[in-house]
């Protein structure tokens, strides 16, 4: 049986229409009325679910992208990212609403999509990664172990911190951060 039926969501919708700007703490509010569920489930649900603003379908490749460039150039040393700041922007670029989950979980699985590729093609007797064939474009994979710069048109370079082993062809000067996982 569903947490939510369909007279909870038609309350929840209408409260959070008519009345939910009126409350300095909405969410608590409706959960005073349906005691039933915690400020936090009420919130989750109108978030992610029934606000009516939301956009629900797969996202455009422009989206993707932007999502992509987006993070690599806003993602914070500690590897923190403010999902709500990346929302924001593609509602005012795409015109759609899409929930902070959403554009977190296409972030993610392009991030895993990278990391699969990365396991793939360990170049033998070395630890370097030749990540040629997957989709170049600026941005840093995350892993406790590795760091991997994936550069527009330059060669790839995967080291384990603190032991750097650059492509002899390719030596830039470049401080890696240590980048703290996302989870």
């Amino acid at each position: 049986m569903p947490l939510f039926d369909l007279e909870t969501d038609d309350q929840i919708r209408e409260f959070m229409q008519n009345e939910g700007k009126k409350h300095y703490k909405p969410y608590v509010e409706m959960s005073r009325r349906l005691p039933k569920f915690t400020p936090k489930q009420i919130c989750h649900r109108w978030n992610y679910k029934l606000n009516p603003r939301l956009t629900d379908g797969p996202f455009t490749q422009e989206e993707k992208e932007f999502i992509y460039k987006w993070v690599t150039k806003n993602i914070k040393e500690s590897g923190e990212i403010r999902w709500s700041h990346c929302q924001k922007l593609m509602e005012k670029k795409f015109k759609k609403f899409r929930a902070v989950n959403r554009i977190q979980g296409m972030w993610l699985t392009h991030r895993r999509h990278l990391e699969r590729g990365v396991k793939k093609t360990k170049i033998p007797g070395t630890n370097t990664i030749d990540l040629s064939h997957v989709k170049q474009h600026t941005t840093i994979v995350f892993n406790p172990s590795y760091t991997t710069l994936v550069f527009s048109d330059v060669p790839i370079l995967r080291t384990r911190p603190r032991l750097p082993t650059l492509i002899p062809s390719f030596q830039p000067e470049i401080k890696i951060p240590k980048m703290m996982p996302l989870f």
